[in-house]
């Protein structure tokens, strides 16, 4: 009687590692779900931390040329649809920066926004800044507003475009 009881005991091995695999082979499969979605979310907060940095960057540069502020409120959409991918056309390495300082920020803002962020637009919207300085260029005779718009196709997560809009005084 103990070898028949010994014979049904082996099947009961086989069943108990083909169960233990079956576990197993779960557990790694929602691991590597698990890796996969947190690639994808630091990606995105990636791109968040870029659109971020990229609009202090305009407000900086904004800031530092006062006496051509109001004109950063020319910044449309159509300027990245013009900078294509961001590496020709005004955005190709020989390219001559235009004269007035506003256009070269522009020309620079719109090019790394276009190299970082996937099909990037974004706007600039000035209210209150007065284009003439009076007294020395640090002083600008009246402050104002200023509103950057910056989207991105977030199509990792979502596959909608994400907006990051900032406004402070000048």
């Amino acid at each position: 009687m103990s070898g028949r009881f010994a014979r049904r005991m082996a099947g009961f091995n086989l069943i108990e590692v083909m169960i233990a695999v079956v576990l197993l082979s779960v557990g790694l499969l929602g691991m590597a779900l698990l890796q996969t979605t947190a690639l994808r979310a630091g990606q995105s907060a990636n791109e968040r931390t870029t659109a971020t940095m990229l609009s202090h960057k305009l407000l900086d540069m904004a800031r530092a040329n006062r006496q051509q502020a109001a004109s950063y409120n020319l910044i449309r959409p159509e300027d990245f649809i013009a900078a294509g991918d961001g590496r020709a056309g005004i955005c190709a390495a020989d390219a001559v920066p235009p004269t007035p300082q506003w256009q070269a920020d522009r020309d620079s803002w719109v090019c790394a926004a276009r190299r970082a962020l996937p099909d990037a637009e974004g706007s600039v919207t000035v209210s209150g800044a007065v284009s003439s300085v009076v007294g020395p260029p640090a002083l600008p005779a009246a402050s104002g507003q200023i509103t950057v718009t910056l989207s991105w196709l977030d199509n990792r997560v979502t596959g909608a475009r994400e907006t990051f809009i900032v406004v402070t005084g000048l």
